[in-house]
Protein backbone atom coordinates (compact mmCIF):
# COMPACT_ATOMS: atom_id res chain seq x y z
CA UNK A 1 0.00 0.00 0.00
CA UNK A 2 1.13 3.63 -0.62
CA UNK A 3 2.13 6.05 1.63
CA UNK A 4 -0.75 8.26 0.29
CA UNK A 5 -3.14 5.18 1.06
CA UNK A 6 -2.15 5.24 4.29
CA UNK A 7 -2.03 9.42 5.08
CA UNK A 8 -5.94 9.22 3.93
CA UNK A 9 -6.70 6.24 6.07
CA UNK A 10 -5.38 8.24 8.79
CA UNK A 11 -7.42 11.42 9.01
CA UNK A 12 -10.55 9.43 7.75
CA UNK A 13 -9.85 7.54 11.58
CA UNK A 14 -9.31 10.89 13.43
CA UNK A 15 -12.20 13.00 11.70
CA UNK A 16 -14.62 10.15 13.18
CA UNK A 17 -12.61 9.99 16.36
CA UNK A 18 -14.03 13.78 16.37
CA UNK A 19 -17.73 12.84 15.39
CA UNK A 20 -17.58 11.03 18.37
CA UNK A 21 -16.36 13.14 20.51
CA UNK A 22 -18.82 15.69 19.98
CA UNK A 23 -21.95 13.62 20.32
CA UNK A 24 -20.94 12.40 23.60
CA UNK A 25 -20.19 15.65 24.77
CA UNK A 26 -23.71 17.29 23.63
CA UNK A 27 -25.33 14.17 25.50
CA UNK A 28 -23.76 15.00 28.48
CA UNK A 29 -24.88 18.85 28.11
CA UNK A 30 -28.84 18.08 27.09
CA UNK A 31 -28.61 15.02 29.97
CA UNK A 32 -27.10 17.70 32.69
CA UNK A 33 -29.99 20.53 31.70
CA UNK A 34 -32.96 17.89 32.17
CA UNK A 35 -34.99 18.37 35.59
CA UNK A 36 -36.54 14.72 35.33
CA UNK A 37 -32.57 13.80 36.17
CA UNK A 38 -32.52 17.02 38.50
CA UNK A 39 -35.17 15.35 40.35
CA UNK A 40 -34.12 12.02 40.64
CA UNK A 41 -30.80 12.66 41.56
CA UNK A 42 -31.71 15.36 44.60
CA UNK A 43 -34.95 13.46 45.88
CA UNK A 44 -37.16 16.64 45.93
CA UNK A 45 -40.34 15.62 43.71
CA UNK A 46 -41.27 18.69 40.55
CA UNK A 47 -43.53 21.39 42.26
CA UNK A 48 -42.28 21.07 46.13
CA UNK A 49 -39.80 22.74 48.25
CA UNK A 50 -38.22 22.17 51.31
CA UNK A 51 -37.40 23.46 54.89
CA UNK A 52 -35.70 22.75 57.87
CA UNK A 53 -35.92 22.07 61.24
CA UNK A 54 -35.92 25.04 63.34
CA UNK A 55 -36.39 25.78 66.55
CA UNK A 56 -39.35 28.47 68.06
CA UNK A 57 -42.01 29.16 70.53
CA UNK A 58 -45.56 28.61 69.83
CA UNK A 59 -48.62 30.44 71.17
CA UNK A 60 -51.81 28.92 70.34
CA UNK A 61 -54.43 31.24 70.89
CA UNK A 62 -58.68 31.43 70.46
CA UNK A 63 -60.53 34.29 69.38
CA UNK A 64 -63.21 36.00 71.47
CA UNK A 65 -65.30 38.97 70.38
CA UNK A 66 -66.00 41.81 72.57
CA UNK A 67 -66.78 45.94 72.99
CA UNK A 68 -64.15 48.53 73.35
CA UNK A 69 -65.24 51.20 76.31
CA UNK A 70 -64.47 53.10 79.26
CA UNK A 71 -64.55 51.68 82.82
CA UNK A 72 -65.61 52.66 86.25
CA UNK A 73 -69.09 54.20 85.46
CA UNK A 74 -70.23 56.74 88.00
CA UNK A 75 -72.73 59.62 88.74
CA UNK A 76 -72.03 62.97 90.10
CA UNK A 77 -74.57 64.74 92.38
CA UNK A 78 -74.98 68.43 93.16
CA UNK A 79 -75.78 69.23 96.51
CA UNK A 80 -75.60 73.55 95.94
CA UNK A 81 -78.84 75.78 95.42
CA UNK A 82 -78.85 77.67 92.54
CA UNK A 83 -79.07 78.01 88.76
CA UNK A 84 -76.88 76.17 86.59
CA UNK A 85 -74.73 78.49 84.06
CA UNK A 86 -72.49 76.38 82.53
CA UNK A 87 -72.08 72.77 81.62
CA UNK A 88 -69.62 70.75 80.48
CA UNK A 89 -70.26 68.54 76.73
CA UNK A 90 -70.33 64.98 76.39
CA UNK A 91 -67.02 62.98 76.24
CA UNK A 92 -65.37 66.36 78.04
CA UNK A 93 -62.19 64.98 80.38
CA UNK A 94 -62.55 67.03 83.59
CA UNK A 95 -59.44 66.68 85.86
CA UNK A 96 -58.03 67.63 89.08
CA UNK A 97 -59.35 70.56 90.12
CA UNK A 98 -60.72 71.49 87.04
CA UNK A 99 -64.71 72.15 86.92
CA UNK A 100 -67.35 70.09 86.52
CA UNK A 101 -70.34 72.25 85.83
CA UNK A 102 -70.97 76.43 87.19
CA UNK A 103 -73.57 77.33 89.59
CA UNK A 104 -74.93 80.83 90.03
CA UNK A 105 -71.20 81.34 87.83
CA UNK A 106 -69.54 80.05 90.58
CA UNK A 107 -67.82 76.36 89.69
CA UNK A 108 -68.02 72.86 91.53
CA UNK A 109 -64.61 71.55 91.27
CA UNK A 110 -63.73 67.79 90.77
CA UNK A 111 -60.96 66.55 93.39
CA UNK A 112 -59.61 62.79 93.36
CA UNK A 113 -60.81 60.59 96.04
CA UNK A 114 -62.67 57.63 96.84
CA UNK A 115 -65.37 58.89 99.46
CA UNK A 116 -68.10 61.04 98.19
CA UNK A 117 -68.43 64.70 100.23
CA UNK A 118 -70.78 64.40 102.76
CA UNK A 119 -70.09 67.21 105.49
CA UNK A 120 -68.76 70.64 104.94
CA UNK A 121 -64.97 71.04 105.46
CA UNK A 122 -64.20 73.27 108.28
CA UNK A 123 -62.11 74.00 111.15
CA UNK A 124 -63.27 72.19 114.44
CA UNK A 125 -64.74 69.12 112.67
CA UNK A 126 -63.96 65.41 113.47
CA UNK A 127 -60.50 63.51 111.53
CA UNK A 128 -61.72 61.50 108.71
CA UNK A 129 -61.35 60.27 104.96
CA UNK A 130 -62.42 63.20 103.56
CA UNK A 131 -60.54 65.67 105.11
CA UNK A 132 -57.47 63.68 104.35
CA UNK A 133 -58.80 63.39 100.72
CA UNK A 134 -58.84 67.41 100.48
CA UNK A 135 -55.82 68.14 102.64
CA UNK A 136 -53.79 65.13 100.13
CA UNK A 137 -55.46 67.63 96.69
CA UNK A 138 -54.94 70.88 97.73
CA UNK A 139 -51.41 69.71 98.26
CA UNK A 140 -50.95 68.07 95.08
CA UNK A 141 -52.91 71.38 93.55
CA UNK A 142 -49.89 73.60 94.93
CA UNK A 143 -52.19 75.22 97.16
CA UNK A 144 -49.76 74.41 100.29
CA UNK A 145 -46.72 75.91 98.94
CA UNK A 146 -44.58 75.68 102.19
CA UNK A 147 -45.95 72.68 103.08
CA UNK A 148 -47.43 73.51 106.28
CA UNK A 149 -49.84 70.54 105.75
CA UNK A 150 -47.96 67.95 107.88
CA UNK A 151 -51.22 66.01 109.45
CA UNK A 152 -53.33 65.20 106.21
CA UNK A 153 -55.88 63.69 108.88
CA UNK A 154 -57.04 67.17 110.38
CA UNK A 155 -58.40 70.06 109.46
CA UNK A 156 -56.34 72.98 111.12
CA UNK A 157 -54.45 76.60 110.24
CA UNK A 158 -52.63 75.06 107.60
CA UNK A 159 -55.72 72.97 106.00
CA UNK A 160 -57.54 76.27 106.22
CA UNK A 161 -54.64 78.32 104.43
CA UNK A 162 -54.58 76.05 101.86
CA UNK A 163 -58.72 76.36 101.69
CA UNK A 164 -58.35 80.09 101.28
CA UNK A 165 -55.99 80.17 98.32
CA UNK A 166 -57.85 77.72 96.35
CA UNK A 167 -60.60 79.74 97.09
CA UNK A 168 -59.26 82.90 95.86
CA UNK A 169 -57.87 81.22 92.49
CA UNK A 170 -61.28 79.78 91.83
CA UNK A 171 -63.15 83.29 92.50
CA UNK A 172 -64.78 81.89 95.78
CA UNK A 173 -65.52 83.72 98.75
CA UNK A 174 -62.56 83.40 100.59
CA UNK A 175 -63.75 81.43 103.68
CA UNK A 176 -61.46 79.11 104.49
CA UNK A 177 -64.29 76.35 104.45
CA UNK A 178 -65.25 74.10 101.84
CA UNK A 179 -69.37 73.77 101.81
CA UNK A 180 -71.11 70.66 101.07
CA UNK A 181 -71.45 70.80 97.08
CA UNK A 182 -68.22 72.68 95.83
CA UNK A 183 -66.00 69.62 96.02
CA UNK A 184 -66.86 66.24 94.14
CA UNK A 185 -64.70 63.55 95.56
CA UNK A 186 -64.14 61.07 92.38
CA UNK A 187 -61.43 58.23 92.11
CA UNK A 188 -59.56 60.21 89.40
CA UNK A 189 -60.16 62.38 85.72
CA UNK A 190 -63.87 61.86 84.73
CA UNK A 191 -65.08 61.05 81.04
CA UNK A 192 -68.34 62.79 80.59
CA UNK A 193 -70.80 60.42 79.08
CA UNK A 194 -74.12 62.49 79.57
CA UNK A 195 -75.70 65.43 80.64
CA UNK A 196 -78.77 64.88 83.21
CA UNK A 197 -79.85 68.87 83.50
CA UNK A 198 -79.89 71.73 81.44
CA UNK A 199 -78.39 75.61 81.25
CA UNK A 200 -81.11 77.65 83.47
CA UNK A 201 -82.72 74.97 85.81
CA UNK A 202 -82.51 75.24 89.25
CA UNK A 203 -80.85 72.34 90.80
CA UNK A 204 -82.48 69.74 93.42
CA UNK A 205 -84.86 71.58 95.58
CA UNK A 206 -84.73 75.14 94.10
CA UNK A 207 -87.09 74.17 91.71
CA UNK A 208 -90.18 71.77 92.91
CA UNK A 209 -92.57 72.82 95.57
CA UNK A 210 -92.74 70.27 98.33
CA UNK A 211 -94.90 69.28 101.03
CA UNK A 212 -95.06 70.44 103.77
CA UNK A 213 -95.04 68.79 107.60
CA UNK A 214 -95.08 69.68 111.13
CA UNK A 215 -91.65 68.91 111.21
CA UNK A 216 -91.03 71.36 108.21
CA UNK A 217 -92.83 74.31 110.34
CA UNK A 218 -90.79 74.18 113.55
CA UNK A 219 -88.31 76.45 114.59
CA UNK A 220 -86.04 73.33 115.44
CA UNK A 221 -85.92 73.07 111.50
CA UNK A 222 -83.01 74.23 109.50
CA UNK A 223 -83.45 75.01 105.93
CA UNK A 224 -81.34 72.50 103.37
CA UNK A 225 -78.42 73.50 100.88
CA UNK A 226 -80.08 72.91 97.20
CA UNK A 227 -83.64 74.38 99.09
CA UNK A 228 -83.33 78.19 99.35
CA UNK A 229 -85.76 78.74 96.59
CA UNK A 230 -88.14 75.85 97.49
CA UNK A 231 -91.39 76.99 99.20
CA UNK A 232 -90.83 73.74 101.81
CA UNK A 233 -88.65 76.58 103.97
CA UNK A 234 -92.03 78.87 104.77
CA UNK A 235 -91.87 80.56 108.03
CA UNK A 236 -92.69 78.43 111.20
CA UNK A 237 -95.89 81.10 111.54
CA UNK A 238 -97.36 79.15 108.76
CA UNK A 239 -100.78 77.93 110.50
CA UNK A 240 -100.13 73.86 111.25
CA UNK A 241 -103.85 73.36 110.40
CA UNK A 242 -103.01 74.44 106.76
CA UNK A 243 -100.52 71.33 106.05
CA UNK A 244 -101.00 69.47 103.05
CA UNK A 245 -100.75 66.12 104.03
CA UNK A 246 -103.93 63.98 104.43
CA UNK A 247 -105.70 62.52 107.13
CA UNK A 248 -104.60 59.18 106.48
CA UNK A 249 -100.73 60.07 105.58
CA UNK A 250 -99.69 61.49 108.49
CA UNK A 251 -99.25 64.95 107.03
CA UNK A 252 -101.80 66.88 108.71
CA UNK A 253 -102.38 69.09 111.92
CA UNK A 254 -101.49 68.11 115.07
CA UNK A 255 -105.12 68.22 115.90
CA UNK A 256 -106.42 65.93 113.03
CA UNK A 257 -104.06 62.96 114.24
CA UNK A 258 -106.26 61.90 116.63
CA UNK A 259 -108.38 60.61 113.46
CA UNK A 260 -106.13 58.59 112.59
CA UNK A 261 -106.33 54.86 112.24
CA UNK A 262 -105.33 52.79 115.34
CA UNK A 263 -102.95 51.12 112.51
CA UNK A 264 -101.32 53.81 111.05
CA UNK A 265 -97.26 53.35 111.78
CA UNK A 266 -95.24 55.81 114.16
CA UNK A 267 -93.18 56.76 111.39
CA UNK A 268 -95.50 58.60 109.71
CA UNK A 269 -96.01 60.87 112.60
CA UNK A 270 -94.64 64.14 113.39
CA UNK A 271 -91.69 63.86 115.42
CA UNK A 272 -92.01 63.62 119.32
CA UNK A 273 -91.68 66.62 121.72
CA UNK A 274 -87.99 67.64 121.75
CA UNK A 275 -86.82 65.52 119.17
CA UNK A 276 -84.95 67.43 116.59
CA UNK A 277 -86.52 67.92 113.40
CA UNK A 278 -83.17 67.01 111.22
CA UNK A 279 -82.91 64.00 113.08
CA UNK A 280 -86.20 63.13 112.54
CA UNK A 281 -85.45 63.81 108.52
CA UNK A 282 -82.71 61.74 108.63
CA UNK A 283 -84.71 58.55 109.93
CA UNK A 284 -87.30 59.01 107.47
CA UNK A 285 -84.73 59.87 104.76
CA UNK A 286 -80.87 58.32 104.70
CA UNK A 287 -80.28 59.97 101.85
CA UNK A 288 -79.80 63.04 104.03
CA UNK A 289 -76.84 63.73 106.36
CA UNK A 290 -76.85 61.93 109.34
CA UNK A 291 -76.41 63.59 113.08
CA UNK A 292 -73.67 64.75 113.98
CA UNK A 293 -72.32 65.74 110.57
CA UNK A 294 -71.61 69.08 109.62
CA UNK A 295 -73.12 70.03 106.74
CA UNK A 296 -74.49 73.58 105.44
CA UNK A 297 -78.47 73.86 107.29
CA UNK A 298 -77.36 70.90 109.53
CA UNK A 299 -78.43 68.36 106.54
CA UNK A 300 -77.99 68.22 103.01
CA UNK A 301 -80.73 66.16 100.33
CA UNK A 302 -79.27 63.17 97.98
CA UNK A 303 -79.17 65.83 95.53
CA UNK A 304 -79.68 65.40 91.59
CA UNK A 305 -77.51 63.62 88.98
CA UNK A 306 -75.71 66.18 87.01
CA UNK A 307 -73.65 64.11 84.65
CA UNK A 308 -73.04 60.24 84.35
CA UNK A 309 -69.22 59.71 83.64
CA UNK A 310 -66.74 57.53 83.48
CA UNK A 311 -62.71 57.16 84.13
CA UNK A 312 -60.29 57.74 81.02
CA UNK A 313 -59.16 54.18 81.25
CA UNK A 314 -60.09 52.43 78.22
CA UNK A 315 -61.19 48.69 78.52
CA UNK A 316 -62.34 45.85 76.64
CA UNK A 317 -65.15 44.19 78.00
CA UNK A 318 -66.18 40.15 77.27
CA UNK A 319 -68.09 37.48 77.94
CA UNK A 320 -66.51 34.21 77.53
CA UNK A 321 -68.27 31.18 77.63
CA UNK A 322 -67.92 28.80 80.94
CA UNK A 323 -65.39 26.87 79.06
CA UNK A 324 -63.32 29.21 78.22
CA UNK A 325 -62.73 30.81 81.44
CA UNK A 326 -59.27 28.93 82.24
CA UNK A 327 -57.90 31.39 79.01
CA UNK A 328 -58.85 34.23 80.78
CA UNK A 329 -56.13 34.49 83.57
CA UNK A 330 -55.55 37.35 85.66
CA UNK A 331 -52.71 39.54 84.85
CA UNK A 332 -52.15 37.74 81.72
CA UNK A 333 -51.01 40.15 78.98
CA UNK A 334 -53.14 39.57 75.40
CA UNK A 335 -53.80 41.67 72.22
CA UNK A 336 -56.72 43.47 71.09
CA UNK A 337 -57.48 43.35 67.59
CA UNK A 338 -59.09 46.70 66.66
CA UNK A 339 -61.28 47.42 63.71
CA UNK A 340 -60.28 48.14 60.69
CA UNK A 341 -56.48 46.17 61.35
CA UNK A 342 -53.86 46.97 64.07
CA UNK A 343 -53.34 46.04 67.64
CA UNK A 344 -53.20 47.27 70.78
CA UNK A 345 -51.60 45.21 74.02
CA UNK A 346 -53.99 44.97 77.02
CA UNK A 347 -54.02 42.93 80.16
CA UNK A 348 -56.58 41.10 82.04
CA UNK A 349 -57.87 43.20 84.74
CA UNK A 350 -60.83 41.16 86.27
CA UNK A 351 -62.48 37.55 85.55
CA UNK A 352 -65.90 37.00 86.70
CA UNK A 353 -66.63 34.09 88.91
CA UNK A 354 -70.22 33.55 88.24
CA UNK A 355 -71.95 32.56 85.03
CA UNK A 356 -74.90 34.38 83.90
CA UNK A 357 -77.66 34.03 81.45
CA UNK A 358 -77.91 36.95 78.92
CA UNK A 359 -81.69 38.10 78.70
CA UNK A 360 -81.86 39.59 75.61
CA UNK A 361 -78.99 39.97 73.02
CA UNK A 362 -78.43 43.82 74.03
CA UNK A 363 -76.76 42.25 77.26
CA UNK A 364 -74.15 41.18 74.86
CA UNK A 365 -71.08 42.92 73.76
CA UNK A 366 -71.40 44.11 69.91
CA UNK A 367 -69.94 41.43 67.94
CA UNK A 368 -70.00 38.77 70.25
CA UNK A 369 -69.64 35.10 69.34
CA UNK A 370 -72.22 33.87 72.15
CA UNK A 371 -75.94 33.87 71.50
CA UNK A 372 -79.01 35.22 73.25
CA UNK A 373 -79.66 32.89 76.56
CA UNK A 374 -76.36 31.67 76.75
CA UNK A 375 -74.59 31.15 80.41
CA UNK A 376 -71.26 33.79 79.79
CA UNK A 377 -68.47 35.02 82.43
CA UNK A 378 -67.84 38.87 82.39
CA UNK A 379 -64.09 39.35 81.79
CA UNK A 380 -62.23 42.97 81.81
CA UNK A 381 -59.06 43.89 80.01
CA UNK A 382 -57.79 47.37 80.31
CA UNK A 383 -55.70 48.52 77.16
CA UNK A 384 -52.41 49.23 77.79
CA UNK A 385 -52.49 52.52 75.64
CA UNK A 386 -55.15 54.82 74.48
CA UNK A 387 -57.04 53.79 71.38
CA UNK A 388 -58.51 57.11 69.70
CA UNK A 389 -61.38 57.53 68.09
CA UNK A 390 -62.94 54.09 69.03
CA UNK A 391 -65.91 54.19 71.81
CA UNK A 392 -68.39 51.05 71.65
CA UNK A 393 -66.31 49.48 68.72
CA UNK A 394 -66.16 45.63 68.40
CA UNK A 395 -63.11 44.10 68.75
CA UNK A 396 -61.53 41.07 68.82
CA UNK A 397 -59.12 39.90 71.55
CA UNK A 398 -56.28 36.67 71.15
CA UNK A 399 -56.70 34.57 74.50
CA UNK A 400 -54.19 32.52 74.65
CA UNK A 401 -54.74 28.71 75.54
CA UNK A 402 -51.01 27.52 75.35
CA UNK A 403 -47.59 27.89 74.87
CA UNK A 404 -44.35 26.02 73.93
CA UNK A 405 -41.12 27.65 73.82
CA UNK A 406 -37.90 26.60 72.39
CA UNK A 407 -39.30 23.15 70.79
CA UNK A 408 -38.16 21.73 67.56
CA UNK A 409 -40.62 22.78 64.60
CA UNK A 410 -41.47 22.00 60.65
CA UNK A 411 -44.01 23.60 58.45
CA UNK A 412 -47.03 22.10 58.95
CA UNK A 413 -47.20 21.07 54.81
CA UNK A 414 -44.57 19.33 55.86
CA UNK A 415 -46.29 16.66 58.06
CA UNK A 416 -47.67 13.87 56.58
CA UNK A 417 -49.72 10.44 57.82
CA UNK A 418 -48.32 7.28 57.92
CA UNK A 419 -50.52 4.19 57.02
CA UNK A 420 -50.40 3.12 60.65
CA UNK A 421 -52.08 6.03 61.45
CA UNK A 422 -48.81 7.58 62.79
CA UNK A 423 -47.32 11.03 60.99
CA UNK A 424 -44.05 11.70 59.62
CA UNK A 425 -41.95 13.98 57.73
CA UNK A 426 -39.93 13.35 54.52
CA UNK A 427 -35.96 14.65 54.63
CA UNK A 428 -33.29 14.80 52.39
CA UNK A 429 -30.04 12.54 53.49
CA UNK A 430 -27.76 12.89 50.93
CA UNK A 431 -29.88 13.38 47.88
CA UNK A 432 -32.62 10.95 49.20
CA UNK A 433 -35.74 10.93 50.46
CA UNK A 434 -36.52 9.18 53.93
CA UNK A 435 -39.12 9.34 55.72
CA UNK A 436 -38.69 10.23 59.39
CA UNK A 437 -41.36 9.02 62.32
CA UNK A 438 -42.28 12.09 64.21
CA UNK A 439 -45.09 12.94 67.01
CA UNK A 440 -46.95 16.20 66.27
CA UNK A 441 -47.38 18.64 69.13
CA UNK A 442 -48.88 22.81 69.17
CA UNK A 443 -50.21 23.55 66.16
CA UNK A 444 -49.83 27.54 65.80
CA UNK A 445 -49.30 29.67 63.38
CA UNK A 446 -48.44 27.74 60.52
CA UNK A 447 -45.52 25.62 62.25
CA UNK A 448 -46.41 22.50 64.00
CA UNK A 449 -44.11 21.15 67.17
CA UNK A 450 -42.35 17.72 66.36
CA UNK A 451 -40.63 15.27 68.43
CA UNK A 452 -38.92 11.15 67.43
CA UNK A 453 -35.57 9.84 67.79
CA UNK A 454 -34.47 11.18 64.24
CA UNK A 455 -35.50 14.50 63.98
CA UNK A 456 -32.85 17.02 64.78
CA UNK A 457 -32.39 20.72 64.31
CA UNK A 458 -31.54 21.87 60.75
CA UNK A 459 -33.04 18.85 59.05
CA UNK A 460 -33.69 19.55 55.46
CA UNK A 461 -37.52 18.68 55.29
CA UNK A 462 -39.60 18.18 51.88
CA UNK A 463 -42.95 20.39 51.69
CA UNK A 464 -45.95 19.45 50.01
CA UNK A 465 -47.61 22.04 47.50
Amino acid sequence: MGSSVRRRLRWLAAGALAVIAAAVLAVVLLGSGSGGHHGAETGVPAGDTTSSVTRRTLSESSTVDGTLGYGSTLELYDRLAGTFTWLPSVGAVVGRGETLWRIDDLPVVLMYGTVPAYRALKQGISDGPDVIELNRNLIDLGFDPYGAITDDEAFDEATAAAVIRWQKAEGLTETGEVELGRVVFAPGARRVTAVKVTLGQDPPGAAAPTETTPADTTPAATPEPGAGKSPANKPASKSPGKGKGSPGKGKGSPGRDKEKPANEKPAKEAPAKGEPAKEKAAKDDPGKSEPGKESPGGGASAGEVVLTSTSTQQIVQLKVKPEQQQLARLGETVTVQLPGGGDAPGRVTEVGTVASEASSSDDEPKGNSGESGESTIPVTITLNHHVAHLDEAPVSVELVKGVRRNVLTVPATALIATAGGGYAVEALAQDRRVTVPVTPGMFAGGYVQVEGAGVREGMTVIESQ
